[in-house]
C-alpha cells in the first residue's frame, strides 16, 4: 500500500497517459444540457462544442459534489494510507469547498485516512504541474506531510497565462472578474489573463493583441521576464486548439531550457462550457 494518493480536479486537464503514469486520480465535474445533468466524461465534448458555437440554450455547469469527492476518498483510501487531493483555485469554483467538506465527512467514514485538501490557487497546466510534482513524490514514497510541503513549495511558483480569443463565455459564466472590461470591448483582441497565487486566485489581465502571433510573442516575453533564464517546467492546455497548443510547445522548446516534457491537455467539458471553445493557456515555473 502506498503511502500517498494523489487526487486532483478536471481542470488541470491532466492528459489520461500521464495522470496514469503517476496514478492521479481525477474527478470530473458536470454539464447541464437541456435540462440534464451529465458527468462531463459521459457526454460528447463535440456536441457541447457545437452548442458553445450557437450560443443558444448554452449549457452550465456545477463542481463535483462531497459525496461525489467522498468516494474517490474512499477508493483511494483502499491503496493509500493518505491523500493530497489538490483543487483548482477557489477563488473561481466550489470544488475546493466540496473537497473540504468531503473531508469532513471522511473523518467519520475513513477514520484510518489522514486527507489534506490543497487549495492551488491557478488552474489548468499550472494546476497540473504542481499535481505531478506532488505524485512524483508520493511515488517516491515520502510521507503525507512531505508531499503536501511540495506542492505547497511549488503553488506560490507556479503561473497559468491563458490566451483567449474571445472573453464571451468566461464573462458569462461569472468567472472574468478583473477583465469585466475587455470582454465588453468593440474591438476584437486576443487576450492573455494569470491565475495564479500571485494573482490570488482570480484573473489578473496581463494583455491583449490584436493577432495571435502579437499575443503568443508578447505571452512568451512575459515568460521569459518571470523565469530570468531558469529551467522551466511547463504544461500546456486549451479547448479544441490542439493546432495552437503544438505551436506553442515548438516555441517554448526553442526559446526556453526546458527541465522536463512538455506536457498538453485538452479540456474536459466542464472547462470548455467555462472558456468556450478558442483558449490555450500555458502554466509554468522554475527551478530554484
Amino acid at each position: 500500500m502506498k503511502k500517498v494518493a494523489i487526487i486532483t480536479d478536471s481542470v488541470a486537464m491532466i492528459p489520461p497517459q500521464v495522470a496514469e503514469k503517476y496514478g492521479i486520480s481525477v474527478v470530473p465535474s458536470h454539464v447541464v444540457m437541456d435540462g440534464k445533468d451529465y458527468l462531463e466524461t459521459e457526454i460528447d465534448r463535440e456536441q457541447v462544442y457545437a452548442r458553445l458555437r450557437s450560443k443558444q440554450n448554452l449549457p452550465t455547469t456545477s463542481a463535483a459534489s462531497p459525496g461525489e469527492i467522498l468516494e474517490f476518498y474512499r477508493r483511494a483510501s483502499q491503496r493509500a494510507k493518505a491523500i493530497l487531493f489538490i483543487s483548482l483555485s477557489s477563488g473561481l469554483s466550489a470544488i475546493y469547498s466540496s473537497a473540504t467538506d468531503a473531508k469532513k465527512l471522511a473523518q467519520e467514514q475513513l477514520p484510518g485516512t489522514e486527507i489534506e485538501v490543497l487549495d492551488s490557487l491557478t488552474v489548468a497546466g499550472a494546476q497540473m504541474l504542481i499535481a505531478i510534482e506532488a505524485a512524483k513524490a508520493a511515488n517516491e514514497g515520502k510521507s503525507l506531510p512531505e508531499v503536501t510541503e511540495i506542492a505547497t513549495k511549488i503553488k506560490p511558483l507556479v503561473a497559468s497565462f491563458a490566451l483567449r480569443e474571445s472573453l464571451f463565455h468566461f464573462d458569462r459564466t461569472g468567472r472574468i472578474v478583473g477583465a469585466k472590461d475587455w470582454a465588453k470591448a468593440a474591438i476584437p483582441t486576443v487576450t492573455v489573463l494569470e491565475i495564479s497565487a500571485a494573482s490570488g486566485g482570480v484573473n489578473k489581465p496581463l494583455l491583449r493583441e490584436r493577432s495571435v502571433t502579437k499575443a503568443v510573442e508578447a505571452t512568451l516575453d512575459l515568460i521569459e521576464e518571470r523565469t530570468k533564464g531558469g529551467r522551466l517546467h511547463a504544461a500546456i492546455t486549451h479547448t479544441n486548439r490542439p493546432d495552437k497548443a503544438e505551436g506553442l510547445k515548438k516555441k517554448l522548446l526553442s526559446r526556453f531550457n526546458l527541465a522536463e516534457e512538455v506536457y498538453i491537455g485538452e479540456a474536459m467539458p466542464f472547462v470548455a462550457v467555462v472558456n468556450g471553445e478558442g483558449m490555450w493557456e500555458v502554466g509554468f515555473y522554475t527551478e530554484d
